[in-house]
């Protein structure tokens, strides 16, 4: 009879569909299920709405679903753990018989961003939270101004719930594990607790917060799921969201390494030993993660969908760079790009000065590190005349770049900091993208070989929670990006400066959004 597989179970609950993956214990994909919502959705039921709300009982029969299938053909295979990480931050209202009130609120509802007006000065300080409309405190301000609490038991978040739903616990013991609290803007980073005075201010009973439990807290399981048996001896490990689960994948959990995402979305984060005490940008969120950990996060710009706004406003002149899903040919641009950014090219000031002046496109509003700003979507300056496809696609890189460039030089003190680690799949196709930042940001820049998902670290997390496995395995690196001395260093920071001067006055310049806006 062939041995035992030991193995675990991670689940991402995404803004597009539901990953789960089954692990061995080094990390090796023995089976992967992906459930898109489109797949899931029809007249009757939505996992999205139009509010940007998620129904949980939709999500929660489709898990289930995904487990059943999972069984099937299986042998052999031990299951320690289940651990499910979701997207953040977010809410759920949950009634006295452990069912979700309404549909959850999300990061992205639309209802609540008017209600950061009511947030104090002080508010960043005491809770770590940037000010943003879409944290669960300022979501609850809105709650409650319309009486949606009174058949209200507790609240949590989205993965907090789920992974209450999986184990063998009463309604009373629903919790959220430390990192999600500290996500919601009504945690007190100097008790280490609920800020009380902050959920006094919303009239509402305390008993209504969950409990704080550590990240990667056992539970068991749930009587009825024993009866599937792959998870016949699991146990469920508290996970926490995917921001924080992507980071924990990159293994930089050292000061002196900056994690970044270019892929759809885009964020800086920083591992500390400490909590912050001092904060240069209202978009600052520092979460705490164990009892002498916290992370550093600071936003910037949807990277991904910057090369989508791209290949959408512009698409008359990137006709022949565009695939048959629509999105721009990385590989054929980066063939033509890599020509003009030679340091070897006599023409190289020449070209480059020539390049528009490009701000990368951030839905809902800016990220700059001083605060909202003014700047809104992606442009480029209508001045510039010959905007062929390879010039508009190294200033979109440029433009990208100088944004990570200000966050560092606002928030960072960069003598203390070695390496910038990124992890998305613009990282991995634009080696002219990486060579730029490097440049821009005088630091080298590494990039996962084998990027792991958000599933693939909350599942291998908890084999170390449970002391399956020593610690979470490491992850191949590809030979770090050094920056270019010289001629090009001076030129791009040549059009830093001029980034920066369009930044604090961006009405003084002409701006274009739209291939249209170009032609009028």
């Amino acid at each position: 009879m062939p041995a035992l597989i030991d193995a675990c179970i991670g689940i991402d609950v995404g803004t597009s569909g539901t990953r789960l993956l089954l692990l061995d214990i080094k990390g090796n994909t023995i089976k992967r299920l992906i459930r898109p919502y489109f797949q899931v959705n029809n007249q009757k039921h939505q996992v999205w709405n139009k509010e940007r709300r998620i129904n949980l009982q939709v999500l929660w029969e489709t898990i289930q679903s995904m487990l059943i299938r999972l069984n099937r053909n299986l042998e052999n295979i031990r299951v320690h753990s289940l651990s499910v990480s979701s997207i953040g931050p977010s809410l759920v209202l949950v009634s006295e018989e452990g069912l979700p009130l309404d549909l959850a609120y999300t990061y992205a509802y639309t209802g609540a961003h008017d209600y950061v007006v009511k947030l104090n000065h002080d508010f960043q300080n005491k809770t770590g939270s940037m000010f943003s409309g879409a944290l669960p405190y300022v979501q609850l301000l809105k709650i409650v101004e319309e009486n949606k609490l009174d058949d209200c038991f507790k609240i949590t978040s989205i993965n907090d719930f789920l992974t209450w739903n999986f184990s063998n616990t009463s309604v009373n013991e629903i919790f959220s594990t430390l990192p999600n609290a500290s996500y919601t803007g009504m945690y007190s980073l100097g008790r280490e607790d609920w800020d009380w005075d902050l959920i006094d201010q919303l009239g509402i009973q305390r008993s209504i917060l969950p409990k704080i439990i550590p990240l990667g807290s056992v539970l068991p399981l749930k009587q009825e799921l024993e009866k599937m048996p792959l998870l016949r001896n699991s146990e469920i490990v508290a996970g926490t969201i995917d921001g924080i689960d992507a980071f924990w994948a990159t293994e930089g959990r050292r000061e002196d390494v900056i994690i970044g995402s270019a892929s759809s979305t885009g964020a800086l984060r920083r591992w500390r030993h400490n909590p912050k005490s001092t904060y240069h940008s209202r978009l600052i969120q520092c979460i705490h993660i164990d009892k002498q950990s916290w992370i550093e996060l600071i936003p910037f710009n949807n990277v991904g969908t910057s090369f989508n706004w791209l290949a959408t406003n512009f698409k008359g002149k990137f006709r022949n760079y565009i695939t048959n899903i629509g999105q721009l040919n990385i590989k054929k641009l980066e063939e033509e790009g890599g020509n003009v950014f030679d340091p070897k090219n006599e023409d190289f000031n020449l070209d480059f000065i020539s390049l528009p002046i490009f701000f990368p496109y951030i839905e809902g509003e800016p990220r700059g590190p001083q605060g909202r700003g003014k700047i809104k979507g992606g442009f480029v300056l209508k001045s510039f005349d010959d905007l062929e496809p390879i010039n508009l696609y190294i200033s979109l890189i440029i433009g990208i770049s100088n944004m990570f460039r200000h966050n560092f030089d606002t928030i960072f003190l960069k003598n203390k900091i070695k390496e910038l680690r990124l992890t998305g799949l613009i990282a991995r196709k634009s080696p002219l993208f990486l060579a730029i930042l490097a440049t821009l940001i005088n630091l080298d820049v590494v990039i996962m070989k084998k990027e792991q998902s958000v599933a693939w670290a909350t599942a291998m997390r908890s084999l170390a929670k449970l002391n399956v496995i020593n610690a979470v395995p490491k992850l191949e690196t590809h030979d770090s990006v050094k920056p270019i001395q010289g001629e090009i260093s001076n030129t791009l920071e040549d059009i830093y400066s001029q980034y920066l001067n369009i930044y604090k006055t961006p009405s003084k310049f002409d701006i274009i959004v739209s291939e249209k806006e170009l032609e009028e």
